[in-house]
């Protein structure tokens, strides 16, 4: 969920650059194919770009980048509890997620029936004219025997009574109508149709359309300006401009924007400008280096958040919809001391513990580096903590002390469990050469509270750590702890 509304986030802020770029700069001009690519291109671009991945140009000395040379613990997992009752069920279900999903769904259907019905309705419309032999290459004619307005769709052409016009008039319209059938913008109706419905939270989708229309009715006018009279013809539009059928679903002779395709009338003959339309191609790179994700920073993240990994916390970190820890000893849950084994754990690094030493924590093993000032130089700068050292810290007690401790004191924020939100979040943290931790910072954020728990959980641990030491004298040590939030 988490990854779908980063995409709808970033998807929207391109379509709004590239809507706003085509209404300042180019919707006035006459490059009609231009314009109309364009359009017809802008939502797949703005969809697809937030997709594409490239290869890092960046030093990695990122906030990610540098988790690949830290110590990572154990990923560990917090789960909720919900005490089973009749309405247990119910309340799974009816999440904020599937409360948007399920409304998304609502209205995606009404679209869709409203489409149908509209397409319905024209079938109708064809099976009561009809035909007139008056023909052109493919192209059907065919006489509305109401008093619609004239319009065209796909291959046919429908045309009104037209009582108020005289011959040479009727020619302009029909020769409107055939520009639609032969320049093929039922398609392109059709095409931003069903992507109003599967967009339809969208306005910029609804704005689009509204151009592309418009733009539609300036490519037919300029067809019909080839064999008559700007002058004449913009007085046929003034006369027609108050009939409308109401069928959006096809290529109407009468619509709203006259007095923008008036305008148009009045651009015809005019070299077009391609300065403007180049000027796509620097927005183009500005959206493709601001909205695409960099390679090297999404694997790595990829790599964190891959479910399974790690240990769980033993099942007292459960709890219930207060908020309040379930005991291990009650009934139905297991015991305290039971952890999980997701994957294999990986092979880890030990060190051989002295007289009266308890065993120190295992840590996970790491490409083996020289020791001493050489590991200094090449693995770690003066300002940064260590990443590997001879005596690695230990939280006191070992491993499942800190899994106890973490299962004692951690709980699942009640606004994530309402939301149904799930999900890892990433801490990174020093522990210093005095055993405090220092340099608390949330890597990978989940929200709702998941990122507070996480660091108000690691501040805790505070003083329960030993430090590490390189040479025989105590270093900080830079550690990532892996919390994933999940629920049954």
């Amino acid at each position: 969920m988490e990854a779908t509304l980063n995409i709808i986030l970033k998807s929207g802020l391109g379509l709004l650059a590239l809507y706003l770029f085509y209404y300042l700069l180019l919707r006035n001009e006459t490059n009609f194919r231009f314009n109309r690519l364009y359009l017809l291109l802008a939502p797949p671009v703005a969809l697809a770009l937030p997709l594409v991945k490239w290869p890092s140009l960046l030093h990695p000395a990122t906030s990610i980048a540098q988790t690949l040379q830290t110590i990572q613990l154990t990923e560990v997992r917090v789960v909720p509890y919900r005490a089973p009752d009749a309405s247990s069920g119910v309340l799974q279900f009816l999440t904020l997620t599937n409360i948007a999903v399920g409304f998304y769904l609502l209205v995606a259907l009404f679209l869709l029936f409203k489409l149908l019905r509209q397409l319905w309705h024209i079938r109708e419309l064809r099976s009561k004219a009809t035909s007139i032999e008056q023909t052109t290459d493919d192209v059907q004619v065919v006489q509305l025997p109401q008093h619609y307005s004239s319009f065209a769709f796909l291959n046919k052409v429908f045309l009104s009574k037209q009582e108020q016009l005289n011959a040479r008039e009727k020619q302009q319209v029909l020769a409107h109508e055939l520009a639609h059938v032969t320049l093929g913008h039922t398609y392109d109706v059709l095409f931003y149709e069903l992507l109003s419905i599967l967009l339809w939270f969208n306005p910029l989708i609804w704005l689009l359309k509204k151009e592309l229309r418009n733009l539609h009715e300036f490519q037919a006018d300029a067809r019909v300006l080839e064999q008559h009279q700007p002058q004449e013809y913009g007085s046929l539009l003034s006369k027609e401009v108050l009939f409308n059928m109401g069928l959006p679903v096809g290529s109407h002779f009468q619509k709203p924007q006259v007095l923008q395709r008036l305008y148009m009338l009045k651009q015809h003959g005019k070299q077009p400008n391609w300065l403007k339309p180049l000027l796509t191609l620097p927005l183009l790179m500005l959206l493709l280096f601001s909205l695409t994700s960099q390679k090297a920073t999404a694997d790595v993240a990829a790599q964190l958040a891959t479910p399974g990994q790690g240990k769980a916390l033993p099942e007292a970190t459960q709890v219930q919809e207060d908020g309040q820890e379930l005991p291990s000893q009650q009934k139905g849950a297991p015991a305290p001391s039971a952890t999980e084994e997701a994957v294999p754990a990986p092979e880890q690094h030990k060190t051989t513990p002295g007289p009266g030493e308890a065993p120190p924590v295992d840590a996970p093993a790491q490409e083996k580096k020289p020791d001493g000032l050489v590991h200094d130089l090449l693995d770690r700068k003066a300002d940064q903590p260590y990443a590997y050292v001879e005596q690695m810290p230990r939280f006191r007690g070992g491993e499942q002390e800190m899994l106890k401790f973490l299962a004692k004191n951690i709980r699942y924020p009640k606004e994530a469990q309402e939301a149904g939100l799930e999900g890892l979040v990433v801490v990174s943290f020093d522990v210093d050469d005095d055993g405090s931790l220092g340099n608390i910072q949330i890597i990978k954020s989940l929200g709702m509270g998941t990122d507070e728990e996480a660091m108000h959980v690691v501040e805790q641990m505070n003083g329960n750590w030993e430090p590490g030491t390189q040479g025989g004298r105590p270093v900080p040590v830079r550690y990532t702890l892996p919390i994933r939030f999940a629920i049954k």
